[in-house]
């Protein structure tokens, strides 16, 4: 793989999101005047070890991942780079390139153990440019602008999780007759447009489930339509 084909990322941050219980990794790419922010939905154990990392915490016993790091190590089996090249049935894949015997051997990850493992080890990560291209969130030049992106990305949450009380009953409503009938769902919004509130209620609900289940391209979409509306929404 060349190296136009690849990005290489930096860690920004661990933050909640829709679910305290599905935190989110925020990856960010290293160059560029607009570089593009990727959120990866991780489990809470790996959020946790990430965010010590980050925050250069000792912990009283090693944990899991330094104990993998210390028998690399011992080993002189050193970790080359991290790669997250492919989102395939709604998942995110990585591998991971480790040397020994002077040869390169890859090795199937989960993104968050792999970038749990960079981090301890001083690895590059690097995202294929075809998937960030894909799925990755626009910012606008500096770290501040980094930071304001996160923010604006987190931001939605409380505006829609308000449109969501107010519309509750319509969306359930509407998504009991999807769910029977899909043809006569269509037609119903035609005849009967959905309020802005209903519509965000609507959208918010699927980026949820879309987020939860780890469809990333999917919730992708969904982020950029929740965002639009919620522009055109504001006085």
């Amino acid at each position: 793989m060349d190296d136009k084909s690849v990005v290489e990322m930096s860690v920004v941050k661990v933050s909640p999101y829709l679910k305290i219980e599905r935190p989110l990794l925020w990856l960010c790419e290293k160059s560029g005047p607009r570089p593009l922010l990727l959120p990866i939905a991780i489990g809470q154990f790996e959020a946790a070890a990430i965010q010590m990392h980050l925050e250069q915490e000792e912990p009283s016993r090693p944990i899991s991942y330094d104990l993998l790091t210390s028998i690399l190590n011992r080993l002189s089996a050193p970790l080359r780079r991290v790669l997250i090249h492919t989102a395939r049935k709604q998942i995110y894949y990585a591998r991971i390139t480790i040397e020994t015997d002077r040869q390169l051997r890859e090795l199937d990850s989960r993104p968050s153990d792999a970038i749990a493992l960079a981090l301890r080890t001083g690895a590059p990560i690097f995202v294929t440019r075809e998937l960030l291209d894909l799925v990755g969130y626009e910012t606008e030049e500096g770290e501040a602008q980094i930071s304001e992106a996160i923010t604006r990305f987190s931001d939605l949450e409380p505006h829609l999780v308000t449109t969501r009380k107010q519309a509750v009953a319509s969306v359930k409503a509407r998504l009991r007759q999807q769910a029977e009938n899909p043809a006569t769902a269509q037609i119903a919004e035609v005849i009967e447009p959905a309020s802005p509130a209903d519509l965000l209620s609507l959208l918010q609900a699927r980026l949820e489930q879309a987020v939860l289940c780890e469809q990333y391209e999917e919730a992708a979409k969904l982020r950029d339509q929740i965002e639009l509306l919620v522009n055109r929404s504001r006085p």
